[in-house]
C-alpha cells in the first residue's frame, strides 16, 4: 500500500505542475502582449513610416523564431491534455483546466497561426529599400491580433488559476 499511495502523490503533484506550468505560460504571454501593446505600439506610433517598418520588421526577426515564446505557446494546451490522465487533488476543478486549455488552443495557438503569421511573412517580405506602403496596416493587424491573444491567455490563466 505504501507504494501506491507514493504513487498517488506522484501523479497528483504532476496535476498541479502542469498547472502551474500552464498557468505560467499564459501569465507570461498575457504580460507580452500586454507590453506590446503599451511600450512597442507607442514607439511604433511616434516613428515615420521608414523608422516603424525597420523596427517593426527587425522585432518580428527574433519574436517569430523565438524558441522559448514558441515553446510558452503550446504549453497550456499540453498542460491540459496531462492533466486529463493524472490523478487530481482532491477538490480540484479539471473541466476548468479542460476549457483553458481549449481556449489557447483556439485563442492563442490557432490565432497565431492563422492571423499572426501571414503578418510575419508580409512584413518578411519588405526589402526596406523603400517604405512599405502597407506599414502601418501591418502593425495595426498586428495589435488587433495581439489583443485577442492577450484576452485569451488572461482567460486560460484565470481558469488554470481556478482548476488548482
Amino acid at each position: 500500500m505504501p507504494a501506491l499511495d507514493w504513487e498517488n502523490t506522484r501523479m497528483r503533484h504532476a496535476y498541479e505542475i502542469c498547472d502551474f506550468l500552464a498557468l505560467s505560460s499564459a501569465l507570461m504571454l498575457a504580460g507580452l502582449m500586454t507590453m506590446l501593446a503599451t511600450v512597442m505600439g507607442k514607439i511604433w506610433r511616434e516613428q515615420d513610416d521608414a523608422a516603424a517598418a525597420a523596427s517593426f520588421k527587425h522585432f518580428l526577426k527574433y519574436a517569430a523564431t523565438n524558441r522559448i515564446l514558441s515553446t510558452m505557446s503550446i504549453t497550456p494546451v499540453i498542460a491540459a491534455l496531462v492533466m486529463a490522465f493524472v490523478t487530481k487533488p482532491a477538490g480540484a476543478r479539471v473541466e476548468y483546466a479542460y476549457i483553458a486549455g481549449c481556449i489557447f488552443l483556439v485563442g492563442f495557438f490557432l490565432w497565431t497561426a492563422f492571423f499572426n503569421l501571414p503578418i510575419y511573412k508580409a512584413v518578411d517580405a519588405w526589402t526596406l529599400a523603400e517604405v512599405p506602403s502597407d506599414t502601418r496596416l501591418q502593425i495595426g493587424r498586428f495589435h488587433c491580433s495581439n489583443a485577442v491573444r492577450l484576452v485569451a491567455s488572461l482567460v486560460t490563466a484565470l481558469l488554470f488559476f481556478l482548476a488548482i
